[in-house]
């Protein structure tokens, strides 16, 4: 498994969102790097919740942007996240009863979908959000 680097190809043109999902990449890759270095128990739940925490504030955020706007396919992007949401749970659970193979299995779904979620379905809200914010301010105007 190879870590996921940000790059300007993961954009979605808005810099507070781009900035969460760098901070994304960066949790998810230092989490994988605490399981390939077989890195402690205690580290690797510090790596987990760094992830997991801020995984559901940068969700939270694009949910709250995307009621805001009246986001046409928010239940459905919606939906992505809470899959996420999930399987952190789930394999925590999991981590915690002894199965550090989970954390493994993981670290490889989260960084495939951070790729494609960020490509497709966030590309997608982002130029969304940035019509919309042109919009609001012609009106405004």
């Amino acid at each position: 498994m190879r870590p996921l680097h940000w790059d300007s190809t993961h954009s979605i043109f808005l810099p507070e969102i781009d900035a969460e999902h760098r901070t994304l990449f960066r949790l998810a890759n230092e989490l994988l790097t605490a399981v390939l270095s077989r890195a402690s128990d205690a580290r690797i739940e510090e790596a987990l919740q760094a992830l997991a925490t801020h995984v559901e504030e940068h969700f939270s955020h694009e949910e709250r942007l995307m009621r805001s706007s009246d986001y046409e396919t928010y239940p459905w992007h919606k939906r992505q996240h809470d899959g996420i949401r999930y399987r952190i749970k789930r394999t925590r659970k999991r981590f915690a009863a002894g199965d550090r193979d989970a954390i493994l299995a993981l670290v490889e779904h989260v960084i495939g979908w951070l790729r494609d979620h960020t490509s497709i379905t966030d590309r997608m809200m982002g130029a969304y959000l940035r019509n919309y914010e042109r919009r609001q301010a012609v009106l405004a105007s």
